[in-house]
């Protein structure tokens, strides 16, 4: 069975320490199966959240924002930590969605910091953000600390690597189950 997987860049830079990991993460979901497609905020021509009742009326880049969210399975966020959270271009490229988006959906989260304690309060807020839009977090995550160290001119550390591969494959492969209705997640829900 064949799911997609959106890996999403959070972070404005140009070239980006995060964009690569989140490159590396869908190429761990190809590798699973998965049919992959990639989005950079910073490319992406998102306007301001502003809390309008009605979300169709945001212009087309919202839109297709929205689309490609909703025509995956599984989703791969990236983010740098930014005193201590996620970036506010990703936060509102979330605000912009809705539940009926996110719902159901397999996430894996990655964290970008440049200090030592990676980016763990990131990776949380994020965690906290999808579980109240309805979708489910796989277990493992990828916190990177110290980038400017681990990541260099797209060269990365080797364990850090594998561990972006697991993450994109555990994306694929838990998306996949789902799909197949062997983790039905509606049924959970009356438990």
């Amino acid at each position: 069975m064949s799911v997609r997987v959106l890996g999403i860049c959070g972070s404005m830079r140009v070239p980006s320490s995060t964009r690569y990991a989140v490159e590396i993460a869908l190429h761990g979901a190809a590798e699973a199966g998965a049919a992959t497609e990639f989005i950079d905020i910073a490319d992406a021509g998102l306007p301001f959240c502003d809390g309008r009742e009605d979300e169709n009326t945001y212009p087309e880049p919202v839109q297709r924002f929205r689309a490609m969210i909703q025509n995956a399975q599984g989703i791969i966020l990236g983010t740098p930590e930014y005193h201590n959270s996620m970036t506010g271009a990703l936060k509102n490229a979330l605000d912009l969605c809705t539940v009926r988006d996110f719902e159901h959906k397999m996430v894996g989260l990655i964290g970008i910091a440049g200090g030592a304690i990676g980016a763990i309060n990131a990776i949380n807020h994020l965690r906290t953000v999808m579980r109240s839009v309805g979708a489910w977090v796989v277990p493992h995550q990828v916190s990177v600390s110290e980038s400017d160290q681990r990541i260099v001119d797209s060269n990365l550390d080797p364990l850090i690597y594998s561990r972006l591969i697991k993450l994109g494959g555990d994306v694929a492969k838990f998306s996949k189950l789902m799909a197949a209705g062997i983790i039905d997640p509606r049924g959970m829900e009356e438990v």
